[in-house]
């Protein structure tokens, strides 16, 4: 699936407290849209597995699950 051209998707570290995420993303989509003039949306990364057997393993691995 190819994204939407307007889109953008923020993925937040670890380090960055879950309370300022949604003003965060808020705050850029409005920065974004002043400085291109175009009506872009910014959108948050969904976390995937947090399984931390999963995460350690290789694509190989986890394919062959």
């Amino acid at each position: 699936m190819i994204p939407h051209p307007l889109h953008v998707t923020v993925k937040f570290g670890d380090g960055i407290p879950t309370p300022f995420h949604g003003k965060a993303l808020f705050d850029f989509e409005i920065a974004l849209r002043k400085l291109t003039g175009v009506r872009a949306e910014v959108f948050m990364d969904q976390k995937g597995d947090d399984s931390k057997l999963r995460s350690a393993m290789t694509k190989e691995q986890r394919a062959k699950l």
